[in-house]
């Protein structure tokens, strides 16, 4: 799709003389039926349009020129003379019909029909079949940031295009050339755009104001927030935060927008990609009455989806879920949640005391930064309260000492901690380009496997790459999930602060490790080995023992080839 700049229409410049009716033509159409959708003119579609009643089925056209009482109409469908007559007897005019692509309607009918002061999450539409469009992120984004007539409505539509395609961040990114627009799909950033080099500044302060920061400082990092309302899917009216950053860089100001819709995304424990073998394990912890548990992963590594998930499956009439978060990211139904504030002394400690005087049954500390929030949330879990909390640690094994490090008694950590959860997100393989192929040595060799592990002629899948999944071959994620069972052995060992004996007691026990849950998920077809090499850290995938064991049978079960 060509999209020009040129500050007259080409009807504008038949209407001025510049050129003639069949030049006027070849500007607007080549010779393979694409449109410059920036040389139509928006008077010969009112003029055009305004004839017709509205509700009135029109055959599918594009109006390119009125010239000498004729109307020259592109269509992507083959009319038949009796509809080319009634739009004859409809406008009072000639009518000529030359074809165009599909393609250029469909991009011409969006462009008409965009709203770009609201936001919105629907997937487009194609006007002809009916269907959701498979959108081309780059293309659809600029065409309609050529309608946007000022920085607020290209703000948003930056925004609303993330939001169709499921972008959890939005990166602006000044450069020499521009201000670089990129989206952060199912953990991966993507190239979008790139705005010109006169309207990046504008863009950045017109962002700045809208979250409400201070446009005449530049030279320091911002933190702002911004509360929109978007249009769902399904016509509803929903609330949206966005977490708005600022830094100075060396061409500018580069801002990152992370996108917090307050619809409910999570669903069920079941959904979460918890293996059918430690899932029941999880579960019971969740019902018991007392304990710490420990979530622990990078930033990005789906903690917070876990964590509400399993919240919501407990947060019941009879029970007094209380959070402390820093930021409350969504709004959970049945759960008085409550944010951090530093400046005011509302710290995850002080947040924490102040909930133990609330008759809580569960609490959710959203981290443990240090001593006194550590040392708190353990008698609490050792009180007859069900705590969860996060770390920032690289396994559910690292947990162990770390939480030692920032300072509770041992003897206290081993009594209150049910268990660990260690996670990371990987892509899915795209369900609509999936295909299977025969793993060779090189794969199992990747794996930590041996042949005589796996039966004869294991199958794994990959994605080709299709329109679905923007030709990445990945649609959606997944957690891979290690998870740490704190029995009585391990009791002990806590105690006795011996992590080299946590260690040694794994290697002997059918312990869940971040290896075994990838080689799982990676036989079941939900992901392939790229991908897990690319999320899991190399020590996670190393082999524990010179041999590699035997894995459980269900470990390298085949999916039908």
């Amino acid at each position: 799709m060509v999209l020009c700049s040129d500050f007259l229409t080409a009807w504008q410049q038949l209407r001025g003389g510049q050129i003639n009716c069949q030049q006027a033509l070849q500007l607007l159409r080549d010779e393979q039926g694409m449109l410059t959708l920036s040389l139509l003119d928006d008077e010969v579609c009112q003029r055009f349009f305004q004839l017709f009643p509205e509700g009135q089925e029109l055959p599918p056209v594009v109006p390119l020129l009125l010239w000498r009482n004729c109307y020259y109409l592109g269509s992507p469908v083959a009319l038949t003379p009796d509809l080319v007559q009634s739009i004859c007897d409809r406008t009072l005019t000639q009518v000529k019909i030359l074809p165009i692509t599909e393609k250029s309607y469909r991009c011409w009918h969006h462009t008409r029909h965009v709203d770009l002061n609201r936001i919105g999450d629907a997937p487009l539409v194609n006007p002809l079949t009916g269907n959701h469009d498979a959108e081309d992120i780059s293309e659809t984004t600029e065409l309609f940031l050529s309608k946007a007539d000022d920085q607020i409505e290209r703000i948003k539509t930056i925004i609303a295009s993330a939001l169709r395609n499921r972008a959890s961040d939005i990166h602006l990114e000044p450069t020499t050339e521009g201000l670089q627009i990129r989206y952060r799909i199912d953990g991966v950033l993507r190239h979008v755009t790139k705005l010109p080099l006169e309207v990046s500044r504008r863009v950045i302060v017109a962002l700045k104001v809208m979250a409400s920061m201070d446009i005449a400082d530049s030279r320091r990092p911002h933190d702002g927030r911004i509360g929109e309302e978007y249009l769902s899917g399904d016509g509803k009216a929903l609330g949206m935060d966005m977490r708005v950053s600022t830094l100075p860089c060396v061409c500018g100001e580069k801002a990152v927008v992370r996108l917090l819709p307050r619809k409910n995304p999570f669903s069920t424990i079941d959904k979460l990609g918890f293996s059918p073998k430690v899932l029941p394990t999880y579960k019971t912890w969740l019902e018991q009455p007392q304990g710490l548990i420990i979530f622990t992963g990078p930033t990005g590594s789906g903690k917070t989806s876990t964590l509400y998930t399993s919240l919501q499956a407990i947060a019941k009439e009879h029970v007094n879920v209380v959070t402390v978060e820093d930021p409350v990211e969504y709004v959970l139904p049945h759960i008085t949640q409550t944010q951090v504030n530093e400046a005011a002394g509302m710290t995850f400690a002080a947040g924490l005391r102040a909930i133990l005087r609330q008759d809580p049954d569960i609490i959710m500390l959203g981290e443990i930064r240090d001593h006194e929030t550590a040392d708190t949330a353990v008698r609490a879990a050792l009180t007859g309260h069900l705590v969860f909390t996060t770390l920032h640690t690289n396994d559910a094994v690292g947990a162990i000492p770390r939480l030692q490090d920032i300072g509770p008694d041992p003897s206290l950590v081993s009594d209150a901690l049910l268990g660990v959860v260690a996670q990371r997100l990987v892509r899915r393989i795209c369900p609509h380009c999936s295909e299977a192929y025969t793993a060779t040595d090189t794969d199992l060799e990747r794996l930590g496997l041996l042949p005589s592990q796996v039966n004869e002629n294991p199958v794994l899948h990959r994605g080709r790459g299709c329109s679905q999944c923007l030709d990445s071959g990945y649609l959606g994620r997944e957690a891979i999930v290690e998870l740490l069972e704190v029995d009585e052995p391990i009791r002990e060992i806590i105690h006795s602060g011996n992590i080299i004996d946590l260690h040694r007691y794994l290697r002997e026990t059918d312990f869940m490790s971040f290896r075994q849950a990838a080689i799982e998920k990676v036989f079941a077809g939900v992901t392939s080995i790229d991908e897990v090499f690319r999320v899991l850290p190399r020590s996670a995938l190393r082999v524990p023992s010179p041999q590699p064991q035997r894995l459980p049978p269900k470990l390298v079960a085949q999916l039908p080839g």
